[in-house]
C-alpha cells in the first residue's frame, strides 16, 4: 500500500513539474486544484465556490485568501470582473 501511495505522489509531482506548479507552497496548490475542479467551460470560477471545496475543508479563511492573492500575483488566477467581486479566470 505504501508503495502505491509513493508512486501516486511521484506521478502528481511529475505533473506539477510539467505545468510549473512544483515550487508553489501546498496551500496555493490546493486552492489552484480546487479552482480547476470547479471552473466552467470558460475557466471562470467564483472564490466562494472554490473556498467550499472538500479539498480545502481544513484550510483557514486567512490561509485561503493569502493563497488566492498569491495565485493572482503569479498570474495563475486572473480577476474576471471588478477587483472585489470574487470572480476569476483559471490560467492553465
Amino acid at each position: 500500500m505504501e508503495h502505491k501511495i509513493a508512486a501516486l505522489r511521484n506521478m502528481l509531482w511529475q505533473m506539477e513539474v510539467e505545468v510549473g506548479l512544483e515550487t508553489l507552497p501546498q496551500p496555493q496548490k490546493d486552492v489552484y486544484y480546487a479552482a480547476c475542479l470547479v471552473a466552467d467551460d470558460k475557466q471562470l470560477v467564483h472564490s466562494d465556490v472554490v473556498k467550499h471545496q472538500p479539498i480545502l475543508a481544513l484550510m483557514s479563511r486567512p490561509t485561503f485568501y493569502r493563497a488566492l492573492k498569491s495565485l493572482v500575483e503569479k498570474n495563475l488566477l486572473v480577476h474576471a470582473g471588478p477587483h472585489q467581486d470574487g470572480r476569476y479566470f483559471v490560467k492553465r
